[in-house]
């Protein structure tokens, strides 16, 4: 007699190591990253005024004592500048973040289901994140915020990418 030997389909082992950085990023593109612009969007309006107040007296005290210059009077006027383009690009600066964070989750979401797609997508709905101030704010300002936000990001890619041999 002969024995019928089935195969049986054993599903891929999911690395410990992504799984963090699944958890990692959950916590970081959904959790802080969607209800942080929510909440920006809900709060501006309210914090602008009181912003823009302490920073031109800020400005004023800078100017009664002689300083129109240097690198903390610049750093006052570029942190209004930037409050007033925000202010004026509010909602799409905001529907933008929402849009990539969402984006990015699902990304997340097929990595943790071990699948390469998902780092694609993950990867270029970060790449074009990290463009959003540049786009909305303007070139110097916004390279200066791409230099600072691109650091864990691109890690998270890197990080991602030594896992793909893990995806399918």
């Amino acid at each position: 007699m002969e024995e019928n030997i089935s195969q049986v389909i054993v599903p891929k082992k999911r690395p410990t190591f992504l799984l963090v950085l699944c958890i990692l990023s959950l916590i970081g593109s959904g959790g802080l990253g969607l209800i942080s612009q929510v909440y920006q969007y809900a709060t501006f309006e309210v914090s602008y005024d009181t912003k823009i107040a302490q920073m031109e007296e800020a400005l004023e005290k800078f100017e009664d004592a002689g300083i129109d210059s240097g690198f903390l009077y610049d750093g006052v006027q570029t942190g209004i500048f930037v409050l007033e383009k925000t202010k004026e690009n509010l909602v799409p600066m905001t529907s933008a973040h929402v849009l990539f964070s969402i984006l990015s989750l699902i990304g997340i979401f097929l990595m943790f289901k071990m699948k390469k797609n998902g780092f694609y997508l993950y990867t270029i709905v970060n790449l074009f994140w990290m463009l959003v101030p540049i786009y909305f704010i303007g070139m110097e300002i916004g390279m200066m915020a791409l230099v600072m936000g691109t650091v864990i990001p691109i890690a998270f890619i890197i990080l991602y990418a030594i896992n793909l041999k893990h995806m399918d």
